[in-house]
C-alpha cells in the first residue's frame, strides 16, 4: 500500500510541474519600461511632490526587486528636458542630465524644447548626458539624421529596439536653430525603420514626443501612431502633452502610455514577452512622494545645483501691487495685465511703435509683493532675441490682419502694444499711439526673432524677414529693465 501512494504522490507532482510549465513559459521573458517625460527643469522637490532625488530612488528600488526576479528594467525619457525651471535653465540643463545619467537613463528622445538652444549646445548636451538622444525623422539641410536614429539595448536574453520620433510641429514652434533642418512625417518614418528594426529585436518601442490631446493639426499624436497599425510596433513611450495616463491604452496591437509631467509621476510597464509576442502587460503611474525617501547623493547634487542657479536669480528687481495673471488658457486666449506688461516692456526696449507677442511665449504668472529675476525667468524662460523691422502704415494694416486671424486657444495667440483696432461699418480702423494709422509713415516694430522668422505660425512675418535687426535684448532683459524701471507695477486686471 505505501508503494502505491507513494507512486500516486509522484504521478501527482509531475502533473502539478507540467502545469506550471505550460502555465508560466520557461522561455518567457519579463521585461519592465521605466519613463518619465517633459521634466523642463524640474527636478527639485515642489509642493511636497517630485524631485530628482526621490525619483532616482524610487527607480533603483524597481530595478533592484526586477532584476532580482529574472527580469530586466530599461529607463527612458520622452523628451523635453529643457526650458523650465530658472535655475536648471541658467545651467543649459546639464544638473539634470547628469542625474538621469547617475540612474541609469538608457535613452532620451529629442523634445521640441530641445530645439530652443543651438544645435551645437543640443549635441553638447548630448556628450555630457553619456546616454544617446534619438530622432529619426529630424534631418538636416542635406538631408542626413545628426542624431541617432534608435538605440538597440540588449536587456538580458532580449533585444530591444527604441526608435526616436519627435513632433513635426517642431518644425514650427521651434524653427530658430534648426539651421535648414526639418522634420519628416512620423508616420512614414516609422513605416520605413520599425520593420527593419524588428530584425534585428525581440520588440521595438516608438519613444515620441508626440502628445496625446491638444495635438497640432497637421502633426501626428501617438494615438495617430498607434492607430496606423504599423507591424511589429509593439509599445509607443509619449510626450510633449504633459498627459497623465490612468491606464496604458492599447490601439489595435500597440500600447500607449504617458507618465504625466515635470517629473511628479515614473511611468512603469511590466511586459511578459514570448517569441517576440508581448502575452501579459500591466501599467502604471508612480507618483514620486519625497516621504518614501530620497536618494542622499542626488540630494548633495541637487542643493549644489540649486545654490548654483539662485545666486543670480534670487535678486530683488522689483515689486507689483497687483498680481500679474500668466495662466496658460487665459494668455492663449485673451489679454491679461501680465501680457500687456511683456508688450509693453519689448515695446520700450525696442524704441518701436509697435510690439507683439505670443501668448505661449508667456509661461507663469507673478504675484503681488517683491519681484525677482527668478519670476521673470519663469514667465519667459525661451530668453527669446528682439528684433525691430521698419514697416509702411500698408504693410502694418496687412500684419495685423494676418495676425488677427489666429483662434483663440492656440500659443500663436497675439498680444500687442502701441495698437488699437476699432472695427467699424465692416471696416477697421487702426491708431498708433492714438493717432490714426498713416499708409504711407514709417513704425517700428518690435517682436521676438521667434516670430519675426515665422514661427508658431505667424507667416505673415516672412516677408519681413530680410528687415529684422537685432537689437542687442532678449525678452527676459527687457521685462526685467522694464520691472525695474517702473517698480513699483500697478498694472490693473483688466484694460482701462
Amino acid at each position: 500500500m505505501k508503494i502505491l501512494r507513494l507512486v500516486a504522490i509522484r504521478k501527482t507532482l509531475l502533473s502539478l510541474i507540467a502545469l506550471l510549465f505550460f502555465a508560466f513559459p520557461l522561455d518567457a521573458a519579463q521585461l519592465t519600461i521605466l519613463h518619465v517625460n517633459d521634466t523642463h527643469g524640474h527636478i527639485w522637490t515642489e509642493s511636497g511632490k517630485g524631485g530628482f532625488d526621490a525619483l532616482a530612488l524610487l527607480v533603483e528600488e524597481v530595478r533592484r526587486e526586477v532584476t532580482s526576479k529574472g527580469g530586466d528594467v530599461i529607463f527612458l525619457h520622452g523628451g523635453d528636458v529643457n526650458t523650465g525651471i530658472p535655475e536648471s535653465d541658467l545651467q543649459q540643463g546639464l544638473c539634470d542630465l547628469s542625474i538621469l545619467r547617475k540612474m541609469g537613463c538608457d535613452a532620451m528622445v529629442l523634445g521640441n524644447h530641445e530645439f530652443d538652444n543651438p544645435l551645437a549646445l543640443l549635441r553638447f548636451q548630448e556628450t555630457f548626458a553619456g546616454f544617446p538622444f534619438i530622432c529619426a525623422n529630424f534631418v538636416d539641410s542635406l538631408g542626413k539624421r545628426p542624431f541617432f536614429t534608435h538605440v538597440l539595448i540588449e536587456s538580458g536574453d532580449l533585444k530591444v529596439a527604441v526608435l526616436g520620433l519627435t513632433t513635426e510641429s517642431t518644425g514650427q514652434s521651434e524653427p530658430l536653430y534648426l539651421e535648414g533642418g526639418r522634420f519628416l512625417d512620423v508616420i512614414e518614418t516609422a513605416r520605413d525603420m520599425v520593420p527593419r528594426l524588428r530584425e534585428n529585436a525581440d520588440i521595438v518601442i516608438a519613444l515620441g514626443h508626440l502628445g496625446w490631446d491638444n495635438v497640432v493639426p497637421g502633426s501626428t499624436g501617438s494615438g495617430d501612431l498607434a492607430g496606423a497599425s504599423i507591424e511589429g510596433l509593439d509599445v509607443i513611450i509619449d510626450g510633449h502633452s504633459h498627459t497623465l495616463f490612468d491606464n496604458a491604452a492599447l490601439i489595435g496591437s500597440t500600447l500607449v502610455a504617458q507618465a504625466g509631467a515635470f517629473g511628479k509621476y515614473l511611468g512603469r510597464f511590466d511586459l511578459e514577452i514570448e517569441d517576440g509576442r508581448i502575452t501579459d502587460w500591466k501599467w502604471k503611474a508612480i507618483p514620486i512622494d519625497p516621504a518614501g525617501g530620497e536618494d542622499p547623493e542626488i540630494t548633495n547634487r541637487l542643493d549644489y545645483y540649486e545654490w548654483v542657479g539662485s545666486r543670480k536669480i534670487d535678486q530683488v528687481i522689483g515689486s507689483s501691487k497687483t498680481p500679474l495673471d500668466g495662466d496658460r488658457v487665459r494668455v492663449r486666449s485673451g489679454e491679461t495685465n501680465l501680457t500687456r506688461l511683456v508688450a509693453d516692456a519689448i515695446r520700450e526696449v525696442g524704441g518701436a511703435d509697435i510690439s507683439i507677442v505670443n501668448g505661449g511665449g508667456i509661461r507663469d504668472s507673478i504675484p503681488a509683493g517683491e519681484i525677482r529675476m527668478r519670476d521673470v525667468l519663469a514667465v519667459l524662460p525661451f530668453r527669446n532675441d528682439l528684433v525691430c523691422i521698419d514697416l509702411t502704415g500698408k504693410e502694418v494694416a496687412g500684419l495685423l490682419h494676418g495676425v488677427s486671424l489666429i483662434k483663440p486657444g492656440l500659443g500663436a495667440f497675439p498680444h500687442v502694444s502701441g495698437v488699437r483696432v476699432r472695427f467699424i461699418d465692416g471696416g477697421a480702423e487702426i491708431s498708433i499711439d492714438g493717432a490714426l494709422l498713416d499708409p504711407e509713415k514709417n513704425y517700428r516694430l518690435a517682436t521676438s526673432s521667434y516670430l519675426a522668422s515665422g514661427a508658431d505660425g505667424y507667416d505673415v512675418m516672412l516677408p519681413f524677414k530680410g528687415r529684422a535687426v537685432d537689437i542687442g535684448f532678449t525678452d527676459t532683459d527687457a521685462l526685467a529693465r522694464y520691472i525695474e524701471k517702473h517698480t513699483p507695477i500697478d498694472e490693473k486686471a483688466e484694460a482701462e
